[in-house]
């Protein structure tokens, strides 16, 4: 059952980001680098049980089901107003759920995909409690893909009410996810080439301002208008660039502005009992 509660998120926002990431060049991109890092593992797989943990809009619920079908995905979301947008999308598998507390028994997915949570996550140590509600509810063996910001990223200060943003380094997220108990598969920084201009911008700010808080103004992107539409192909033609790069399991970026991992739950075989 979803329950209204208008304090988390805006309907606005949401609506927003309904309208933007099926054509934005930034949203298609990074599916594409994601497609490309679980085909290596998934490709032609079906009827896995997954979890969108912090499905938004529901656009990823949608493109999940190559791996699903003929099972639904489930979403969990905090925001009833996303989890309207999903149903809008079609999806019947719905839950407004917290990460931190996740109303699943043990041992149920074969996947779980976790984009762009665990950085807005309020409180010490609460990504760290995410990750152990992670492990606990995959199956033996299975996978958690995790996407996340880098401390490399647009150079986006915090606002007031975001003093538990995180911006992370990607040796300090695969420490988190290894002190849970998971085997990494793959650990890269992605949205690489598009990430030096924006690093250049945040170091002259930085030198320049010592204050660099602001006021959080919601999804900044914007589809681009149609005398632009070439760049957004040409932006998104990088990002695929990239996504055949990272295709390759044993290759990864050394910086960028989005940090991707995908981990596993060791088999009961191969399991460290002191690391749970």
């Amino acid at each position: 059952m979803i329950s209204e509660n208008p304090k988390i998120g805006s309907y606005k926002y949401y609506e927003r980001l309904y309208e933007v990431e099926g054509e934005h060049w930034w949203f298609r991109g990074i599916r594409t680098i994601t497609t490309g890092i679980l085909d290596a593992r998934y490709q032609g797989a079906k009827n896995l049980h997954i979890l969108d943990a912090g499905c938004g809009t529901g656009v990823t619920l949608t493109w999940l089901k190559r791996y699903s079908l003929p099972k639904q995905v489930v979403g969990i979301d905090l925001s009833w107003y996303a989890l309207q947008f999903c149903q809008r999308r079609g999806h019947p598998l719905l839950c407004q759920s917290s990460v931190l507390e996740l109303p699943f028994k043990s041992n149920l997915f074969d996947l779980i995909v976790c984009n762009d949570v665990l950085q807005h996550l309020p409180g010490n140590g609460s990504d760290k409690i995410a990750l152990g509600e992670f492990y606990r509810i995959l199956k033996p063996e299975g996978c958690l893909l995790v996407r996340t910001n880098s401390s490399q990223g647009m150079g986006r200060g915090k606002s007031l009410e975001e003093e538990d943003y995180r911006m992370y380094r990607l040796d300090e997220l695969c420490d988190k996810v290894r002190q849970k108990g998971f085997r990494i598969l793959k650990a890269t920084y992605a949205n690489s080439l598009l990430s030096i201009l924006p690093m250049v911008k945040r170091y002259l700010r930085q030198r320049k301002n010592h204050h660099p808080h602001h006021h959080n103004q919601g999804l900044a992107v914007r589809l681009l208008p149609s005398y632009l539409r070439w760049l957004n192909t040409l932006l998104y033609g990088v990002m695929k660039g990239e996504a055949w790069f990272l295709s390759k399991p044993s290759r990864i970026l050394p910086f960028g502005h989005t940090i991707i991992l995908l981990v596993q739950k060791p088999g009961l075989e191969n399991r460290d009992h002191s690391k749970i």
